[in-house]
């Protein structure tokens, strides 16, 4: 199951899945990350905390705003052509299309059967539902600039073409769904009937009026809606009754927030991240925060770089004494360093690579384990740096900024394993032509 776009991390993903299910969904991005002292350049080096962090919209809420989570908006709407006067049009900028649209949806009937998963039928509407979701990221990927030259092509894996890419990972998400399922069956896990109403209920209100209360026009409303997204209700519920196990399987297996995975496994996972943990004194050479271009004085740099050096030598006189070290450590750093990052993060950093600035990451990697750096100068100051060992209960930031708790993940990344290895053993069997589908014909070149 080597032909993945997004991994697949279905037992936090699944959860409330109206309209995405457990494939990463696409959100537009708004300018640069604001960094640290430390951080690279586009990358912050803090997570954000729980207050700080946005909360991506719920598909309640994106089904609430009317928007279709499968395929990417537009940046912007569009403008309509001519002047206020009733001129002429302008000619559009736009180029005309090039080929024919495909068959989509109308191709089959929604209850054909693609395949036979264990006994259970796979209908085209299940298949379809997904196909469009791979495509959709496909087709915003080209959107936004990435190369696409067809489905029978090579643009994302020279392994494998964009068709197999998209037909792989719709596959995949249907049998890890299945997984999911037998995986709570087995653990005698289940979701009541009406739990799966009132999560209908919620989400037919929230598309309608929001007032707390499903009214029959909501709920009539809602299923028209879920119909134009190649969902009816038996799917919209199986999706969602899939969901809800997958967070009791996750805690049967691994406790809240995954608390009772073993720091084992969890500090296993983090060697396989290649994770990095320390502290550091920084004294910015720049003129008033980390962000600044404006760099001091060569004057006043030579004197940060004095001070470093100073109490570089103070930290010197202890490094043997790896609690002592830490000790004068930490009233050192709260007392001198200038890193913003500090108030967020006073216990250090975890980071995988690509975090940091450069420097700041190789001299950290270079480092035993409590062992201190001498003054190093990166693109923000000088930095003298504590290198720790990893906290399983502590949270780290991966190369795109995103903070997440270390132990959690670790967790989150085993269920998938399982989900993974579970479904490559399911007995599937796809009726003719639906396994390698001709996606010219479904969605267009």
């Amino acid at each position: 199951m080597n032909h993945k776009i997004i991994a697949l991390i279905l037992c936090m993903c699944l959860s409330a899945a109206l309209l995405t299910g457990c494939g990463s969904s696409i959100q537009e991005y708004e300018g640069e990350p604001e960094t640290e002292a430390g951080a690279s350049e586009t990358d912050a080096d803090v997570p954000e905390t729980p207050e700080e962090a946005e909360e991506p919209e719920t598909e309640a809420e994106e089904a609430a705003s009317g928007t279709d989570a499968d395929a990417p908006e537009d940046a912007a709407p569009a403008e309509e052509d001519g002047d206020e006067d009733g001129g002429d049009a302008a000619p559009s900028e736009e180029p005309a299309p090039t080929s024919e649209p495909g068959l989509g949806y109308a191709a089959y009937e929604p209850d054909t059967v693609a395949a036979v998963c264990e006994g259970r039928d796979i209908t085209w509407r299940e298949y379809y539902y997904w196909l469009n979701y791979y495509a959709g990221y496909v087709q915003y990927m080209a959107a936004m600039g990435a190369p696409f030259s067809g489905w029978e092509a090579n643009d994302f894996s020279q392994e494998q073409t964009n068709g197999d890419l998209v037909r792989g990972s719709a596959a995949d998400t249907i049998l890890q769904y299945r997984a999911l399922a037998a995986l709570a069956e087995r653990l005698k896990l289940t979701v009541e009937e009406d739990e799966l109403q009132d999560y209908f209920d919620q989400s037919a209100d929230s598309y309608g009026d929001s007032d707390g209360t499903c009214t029959e026009d909501e709920a009539a409303a809602f299923e028209e809606y879920l119909d134009g997204q190649f969902i009816d209700r038996d799917l919209f519920d199986y999706m969602n009754q899939v969901g809800m196990l997958g967070d009791k399987v996750f805690t049967a297996l691994y406790g809240e927030d995954g608390k009772d995975l073993s720091d084992q496994e969890t500090l296993a996972y983090a060697e396989e991240l290649e994770l990095l943990a320390c502290k550091h004194i920084l004294f910015l050479t720049n003129s008033s925060d980390a962000d600044s271009e404006e760099s001091l004085s060569q004057e006043e740099i030579e004197e940060k770089k004095a001070k470093a050096d100073e109490i570089y030598e103070q930290l010197a006189e202890v490094q043997d004494d790896p609690e002592a070290l830490e000790e004068l450590f930490d009233e050192l750093m709260n007392e001198y360093s200038e890193d913003p990052g500090l108030t967020y993060s006073p216990d250090g950093y975890q980071f995988t690579s690509g975090v940091m600035d450069p420097v700041f990451e190789e001299t950290t990697a270079g480092l035993e384990e409590y062992g201190l750096s001498e003054p190093v100068q990166s693109s923000f100051g000088y930095h003298i740096i504590l290198r720790l060992p990893i906290d399983p209960d502590g949270t780290y930031t991966d190369s795109s900024g995103s903070g997440a708790p270390l132990r959690a993940a670790a967790a989150q990344a085993a269920m998938s394993e399982q989900l993974m290895d579970m479904a490559e053993d399911l007995d599937v069997t796809w009726e003719d032509g639906f396994e390698k589908l001709d996606l010219a014909e479904i969605f267009g070149e």
